[in-house]
C-alpha cells in the first residue's frame, strides 16, 4: 500500500518542485531593486509609551505602534540606548517619539523624546 501511495505521489512531488518552464522579466521600477538591501537606513522613527526604564543598565521599554520601515508590528519590547544618558528625565507613562539606530541595530535607540 505504501508503495503505491509513493509511486502514484512521485509525479505530483516532481512537478511541485520543478521551476517553470519560462519566467517572465522583471519589468518596472522593481527590475532595479536591491532585494537584499535593509528596509530601511538608520535611523528609524517609532513612537510609544514607556513601560520600564533602568537608568543605570542603560534599558528602556516601551509599547510601541507598527513601525512600517522595518515591518515591525505594535509590541513591547525592550531597547538599549546608545547613551545611557539620553534615559534621564524619561518615566513609565511618557509618551515618547524615538530613533532605532538602524536596520541592522534594531535594537539600540539613538535617541528618545517625551511627545
Amino acid at each position: 500500500m505504501l508503495r503505491m501511495l509513493l509511486a502514484a505521489s512521485a509525479p505530483l512531488l516532481a512537478a511541485a518542485c520543478t521551476p517553470p518552464a519560462t519566467e517572465e522579466p522583471a519589468s518596472g521600477d522593481m527590475a532595479d531593486m536591491d532585494m537584499n538591501a535593509p528596509a530601511a537606513a538608520g535611523p528609524i522613527e517609532g513612537s510609544g509609551t514607556v513601560t520600564a526604564v533602568d537608568a543605570a543598565a542603560g534599558t528602556v521599554t516601551l509599547n510601541h505602534g507598527p513601525i512600517a520601515a522595518i515591518e515591525w508590528p505594535a509590541m513591547t519590547m525592550q531597547f538599549t540606548a546608545e547613551d545611557p544618558a539620553m534615559l534621564q528625565g524619561v518615566e513609565v507613562g511618557d509618551a515618547v517619539t524615538f530613533e532605532i539606530k538602524s536596520a541592522e541595530e534594531s535594537q539600540v535607540l539613538s535617541a528618545i523624546r517625551e511627545n
